[in-house]
């Protein structure tokens, strides 16, 4: 198995965490880190930690200056993303000719259990695989596709890499962002996601269980257009459903995260549990119960106070 996944400096506890909760649930792991360039001290914190679980460390340096143009997000609630997640973008490029095949993983992720079956997933006839984001197609009209396809959030991909090598993708993906600079939003998931989406083969959310599968009211959400239901995600909310007390994959999109105070996430507690199988994290300790309880009711309020809002609102972007 092959996992792929990008940090810098600034990351390397996150990055650390998550390797681990892979190399606990999964055997036979062959690791690439994309980087810039990593402290000697970071790197031996990564690579000692990889060495005790059994697994295969190899770090990628990334000239910086190929990704120093592209856009970044000006959302608040995306100030954590760098240039590193623009890498995921050349894979096949960076890694050696004999890698036919990939899965990318975010750093706030927690794998918690086994990934041999997204690892076994047949991608011959597509570039790759990830998880629809549900009741998010509008994100679609924005990229210029079609809302039939939908939108996928690019935390997990199964990387086909031998497509991509024979199909020039890396070159289509720079060559969108460079032609679409200003409607960007989502970094490279919007890169992934305009140039692929008929080449992509979506999973279920057991595979990328984003924090949106925690939020209320996820029953409510689908793509809707000029009042006719085009995606309802029935099976993926079933799924949702299915998974969503003990997740193979959980996904700490967007702000806070477990690490951050003011953390809503009901599994903010798994990122804790892996820390402390960690060599140089297991010192670290979450916000109090009681400060977590009040925060999650603050988070229901605002979501309860912000769905009776959109009861009088006439939106195709969240509802059905």
């Amino acid at each position: 198995m092959n996992i792929v996944c990008a940090a810098d400096d600034n990351f390397v506890q996150h990055c650390t965490i998550m390797l681990t909760s892979v190399l606990i649930n999964n055997t036979n792991v062959n690791i690439f880190l994309l980087t810039e360039g990593l402290t000697a001290d970071n790197e031996s914190i990564i690579n000692q930690q990889v060495n005790s679980l059994g697994g295969t460390l190899k770090i990628c340096l990334v000239d910086a200056t190929i990704v120093d143009k592209f856009p970044m997000p000006k959302d608040a609630n995306l100030s954590h993303i760098s240039r590193a997640t623009y890498y995921r973008l050349l894979i096949p490029e960076i890694l050696p000719k004999n890698v036919d095949k990939v899965i990318y993983l975010d750093c706030d992720i927690i794998v918690n259990q086994s990934i041999q079956d997204l690892w076994d997933i047949d991608l011959s006839e597509y570039a790759l695989a990830a998880v629809p984001q549900i009741g998010s197609g509008f994100e679609a009209e924005r990229l210029g596709y079609p809302i039939e396809y939908g939108y996928f959030n690019a935390g997990v991909n199964v990387i086909n890499m031998d497509y991509w090598r024979e199909k020039n993708i890396a070159k289509k993906l720079i060559d969108y962002i460079a032609t679409n600079y200003k409607q960007i939003k989502y970094h490279d998931q919007d890169a992934l996601n305009a140039v692929l989406y008929s080449h992509t083969l979506h999973l279920l959310p057991m595979w990328n269980m984003t924090s949106l599968i925690y939020g209320y009211f996820l029953s409510q959400r689908g793509d809707k257009k000029d009042g006719r239901i085009i995606n309802s995600y029935e099976q993926e909310k079933i799924n949702a459903s299915k998974y969503k007390r003990n997740p193979i994959i959980v996904h700490f999109v967007s702000k806070p995260k477990p690490w951050q105070k003011g953390c809503v996430h009901p599994l903010s507690h798994l990122y804790y549990d892996y820390a402390k199988k960690t060599l140089a994290f297991n010192e670290i300790k979450q916000e109090l119960k009681v400060v977590l309880y009040i925060n999650r009711v603050k988070y229901w309020l605002q979501c309860h106070i912000s769905y009776i809002k959109q009861i009088f609102i006439s939106t195709d972007k969240t509802r059905l």
